[in-house]
């Protein structure tokens, strides 16, 4: 078998027990996106054309366990998530549960000779509303909106106060006139992950647009810190030059709101704009 690059691919299946029907969305969705990867992991059924390699369990369901406990189960390679783990779990996970570290955990125990940039997934099934999954591309951005000229506020504005994380100076300028035609006056600039911490550690901020070609930081590091905040950001915004529906998924399940491809679509943007100010906070 071989992936989307041609190369040849090792296919992994994946006997699930337990978790709820939302964590079973979640591990789906991290299996599709890893057709790409050199090392695939699918879940087992009836019908698969193979036996399964791995049992995923929950821990915190009895049931899970007690049918785990069958002797046909007793070869599978076992990666237990919760506490009082088996001992004969090859990989022990804890909640709450990260998917990231399911698939690390995979990756350690059937593709160890991958780099690092193959394997890294940050999935974190603890966000609560639905990616508004918005990928723009070069060939559709359309008509570009010029920013308008801006004048120094002479007073704080009300209402929601917006971080953007840009290092294009022309872009922040672009945003800027986006932002405010959309309500959004309020709003604080920063070109480098640094100046973003620096802002984050004295303000609270209703939403953030996080750029991920920042030169100073990766910004799955900022992303990461920013949810981690408290009081935590009510939405996020991610951005990037050559996002693909993997960075798409990846933004969702650490928190954000929307993902944006660039050059930024002038319609997409609005309407996730005008989305974001209609969700309550």
């Amino acid at each position: 078998m071989q992936n989307t690059d041609g190369g040849a691919v090792q296919r992994i299946f994946v006997k699930v027990f337990g978790f709820s029907d939302v964590e079973r969305h979640a591990l789906n969705t991290v299996f599709r996106l890893s057709e790409s990867r050199p090392v695939v992991y699918a879940p087992w059924d009836a019908d698969a054309p193979e036996k399964a390699h791995v049992a995923l369990i929950d821990g915190d369901s009895w049931e899970a366990s007690v049918e785990l406990a069958r002797p046909e189960h007793d070869a599978l390679q076992l990666v237990w998530v919760g506490d009082r783990p088996s001992s004969k779990a090859a990989l022990v996970i804890p909640r709450p549960l990260k998917w990231g570290a399911v698939i690390e955990g995979l990756d350690r125990l059937y593709a160890p000779a991958l780099p690092d940039a193959e394997t890294s997934l940050d999935f974190d099934i603890s966000a609560g509303s639905p990616l508004e999954l918005e990928m723009g591309w070069p060939g559709d951005a359309g008509a570009t909106t010029a920013p308008a000229p801006l004048e120094p506020p002479q007073a704080e504005p009300a209402g929601v106060r917006v971080l953007v994380v840009e290092p294009d100076q022309d872009s922040r300028l672009y945003l800027r006139a986006k932002f405010s035609a959309a309500g959004l006056a309020w709003m604080d600039e920063a070109g480098t992950g640094a100046q973003a911490l620096e802002l984050l550690r004295t303000n609270s901020y209703g939403l953030v647009l996080v750029d991920l070609g920042l030169g100073d930081m990766n910004g799955w590091t900022l992303i990461r810190t920013l949810q981690a905040s408290r009081p935590a950001t009510a939405q996020l915004i991610v951005t990037g030059a050559g996002l693909t529906p993997l960075d798409a998924v990846r933004a969702w399940f650490a928190g954000a709101t929307g993902a944006l491809a660039k050059p930024l679509h002038p319609g997409k943007l609005q309407r996730l704009l005008e989305k974001l100010q209609q969700t309550p906070s």
